[in-house]
């Protein structure tokens, strides 16, 4: 029989209640390595000589460098009888909401995962104190009753994170950046200056943060150079489109390409 102690941080192992057969796994919190293997859900992360298996979001994923470079992930340490799993992410907020999720009676690693793959954390509070239904349904593998018991369940709680968290972030990034556009601008045509850079500076940040993903996943310049001039295009006329949905049509495109050279 194996036995789960929990103490000062880490996790004691016991085989039979015998202190021989003790050993201590440490509830890891964050690492920093380099990246020997990537794969859809999952990286394997070298950190002096030791490599960590570690199962991540499609967000997180497309965050991440290339394989060989170095790379930093907040862990939520997953332990059970059978099993010890570490789960990454690019940010401390998306770790924080996976943890929300996963105390959500029927919602598990998997599913939270899944939510986090679909959307950002940021995304996930904004959907979820809303209380949209219909947007949670439209990810996969969640239904209508565990869409409902996500938001009965974390509605307030995830309210009160987003609302916090914009305090402390958003408005300091906010004001930094108008700050440096205003600096640029001269007076007389400052506002749409501002308004114009900006647009600009995100659409191209988008672009790269698209290429970078692909990039990371295994496609080559020319197989998605024709979709990013496309949807550059299209935020030229002012249509409004983010990463994840820029992400989700370029993969659904690419694969089409495949299926139509086979």
């Amino acid at each position: 029989m194996v036995k789960f102690e929990i103490c000062n941080n880490a996790v004691f192992i016991k085989k039979n209640e015998s202190l021989i057969n003790t050993r201590v796994v440490t509830m890891i919190g964050y690492l920093k390595g380099i990246i020997i293997e990537k794969n859809p859900e999952s990286i394997l992360l070298n950190v002096n000589s030791v490599g960590y298996e570690i199962e991540v979001p499609a967000t997180t994923l497309y965050q991440l460098p290339a394989v060989f470079l170095e790379a930093q992930l907040y862990i939520y340490t997953h332990v059970r009888e059978d099993a010890i799993r570490l789960f990454g992410f690019a940010n401390s907020f998306d770790k924080k909401v996976f943890l929300d999720l996963i105390s959500v009676t029927g919602v598990g690693p998997k599913a939270a995962l899944g939510l986090l793959g679909s959307v950002t954390g940021l995304e996930l509070c904004e959907i979820i104190s809303a209380g949209q239904n219909s947007k949670l349904t439209a990810i996969p593998g969640i239904g209508l009753k565990t869409a409902e018991r996500l938001i009965l369940e974390l509605k307030d709680k995830l309210s009160k994170k987003l609302s916090l968290y914009l305090e402390e972030n958003e408005y300091t990034k906010i004001k930094d950046f108008d700050s440096k556009i205003e600096n640029q601008s001269n007076e007389q045509n400052s506002k749409n200056l501002q308004k114009n850079t900006k647009q600009k500076y995100m659409q191209r940040q988008l672009l790269e943060d698209l290429k970078s993903a692909l990039s990371n996943l295994g496609y080559k310049d020319k197989q998605y150079l024709d979709i990013l001039s496309k949807f550059e295009k299209r935020m030229e006329t002012g249509e409004n489109i983010t990463i994840e949905i820029a992400l989700k049509e370029s993969l659904a495109k690419l694969s089409e390409k495949m299926l139509q050279k086979h």
